[in-house]
């Protein structure tokens, strides 16, 4: 075992209950499409609704400027309001810290990666460092609690599988997911793929490819417990190399058969027929094909009975409420679960038999994000800010052009 990287002491020693409200511009409905903004050395820059989505092309470097570029004053602003304003001024922590901090994230990235954040660099008008800051918003902070429900088969009534998520913090990440932004990379090598995160942030935990596979993301601490490698590569970064490497749910399966996590995670996986979750701790991993034919949820927790665990409704994060939610929202639409139905269950709140959490409560729900690998689209949502907007990436990944 290995000594818990300076990433993770932040996870677990920094409490982000934040005690001032978020200001949220009013809600627009959902945009019947894309428009686009700006150009840069062959990147381009749309906005669907309120959320930005970048194309970019070329190398990983060249990649890198054109992000930088095209988002230069978002990637300042959010520097300023997160690293420096919040994390820095009102929560108290070290420059020097968050440096270290930032760093434990950053060094192992594979050096395509790193190129992309040395391109956004010479672009944005932030210094390496600011952005090498940047790029680790997420983990100053604590881990909380993310949903996800696939359905396919007779679920969808034989129709394209859906998928669904939410991604769940505390709450001052909810004016942090104003910059949601979807990043489509079309590389001189691998397979085109896009990612949805904050603006500034290089790693995966939400994706699709150009082959139809998906995946997302959540903490899996209540079960995997807080056992955490410091001499690995980070999980994140790891599930982006997949979305560029890998183009069928076998060569994933191969994947997390060879790639040890750093942490404890739930990644749930879908092509464009079915849908696989990998309860993934440090020391080992679980593949789960759905909760019944057609239906898979996840929350927080590992559910694979040869675990040999059970726990309680005190777990943490309201984990086994959510999921027993989802479930049940899921067999109550049996047949009936597509893009509209998905919405409709991913905005239930949990006080109302959802997962979505409440406002006013700590943890908040960020954003919401519906896929459908067949036809390549996405509906985003951060509540309160922007209603469900959709985005087709077919057109936006060279592949398809």
């Amino acid at each position: 075992m290995h000594a818990m990287p300076n990433r993770i002491l932040f996870v677990l020693f920094i409490l982000l209950i934040s005690a001032t409200n978020c200001l949220h511009a009013q809600p627009i409905p959902e945009s019947a499409g894309i428009r686009l903004i700006s150009s840069f050395e062959g990147g381009k820059h749309y906005r669907s609704g309120k959320f930005n989505i970048l194309a970019l092309h070329g190398s990983y470097h060249q990649m890198g400027r054109q992000y930088g570029y095209l988002l230069r004053g978002e990637l300042k602003n959010l520097h300023q309001n997160a690293v420096v304003d919040y994390f820095q001024k009102h929560k108290g922590l070290s420059e020097d810290a968050m440096k270290k901090t930032a760093i434990s994230l950053y060094q192992f990235y594979p050096q395509r990666f790193k190129d992309i954040i040395t391109g956004m660099a010479e672009t944005s008008g932030l210094s390496l460092n600011e952005q090498i800051m940047l790029n680790a918003i997420e983990v100053y902070g604590s881990m909380s609690g993310c949903s996800g429900i696939i359905a396919w088969g007779d679920y969808t009534k034989n129709k394209p599988l859906i998928a669904g998520r939410n991604y769940d913090w505390f709450d001052k990440y909810v004016e942090f997911a104003q910059t949601l932004t979807v990043t489509v990379f079309n590389p001189d090598s691998g397979i085109p793929n896009a990612i949805i995160t904050f603006a500034g942030v290089i790693y995966a935990t939400t994706g699709l490819n150009a082959e139809g596979i998906y995946l997302q993301l959540n903490n899996g601490l209540p079960s995997g417990g807080t056992l955490s490698y410091s001499n690995r590569v980070p999980a994140i970064v790891s599930l982006m190399a997949s979305l560029n490497d890998y183009g069928s749910m076998d060569q994933l399966d191969a994947f997390f058969n060879t790639t040890r996590t750093d942490f404890a995670f739930i990644i749930n996986t879908a092509d464009k027929s079915r849908g696989i979750s990998y309860e993934w701790a440090p020391f080992e991993h679980r593949r789960r094909s759905g909760d019944t034919e057609g239906l898979l949820v996840a929350t927080n927790h590992f559910t694979d009975p040869s675990w040999g665990i059970v726990l309680h409704d005190n777990a943490g994060f309201e984990t086994v409420r959510r999921r027993e939610n989802l479930l049940a929202l899921g067999h109550k639409n049996k047949g009936k679960i597509n893009v509209k139905i998905m919405k409709e269950i991913l905005d239930t709140p949990m006080n109302d038999g959802g997962a979505t959490w409440p406002i006013g409560s700590s943890i908040r729900t960020a954003y919401q994000i519906i896929a459908v690998p067949d036809s390549l689209q996405v509906w985003l949502k951060v509540p309160g800010f922007q209603d469900w907007t959709g985005v087709e990436l077919k057109s936006l990944l060279s592949r398809f052009k």
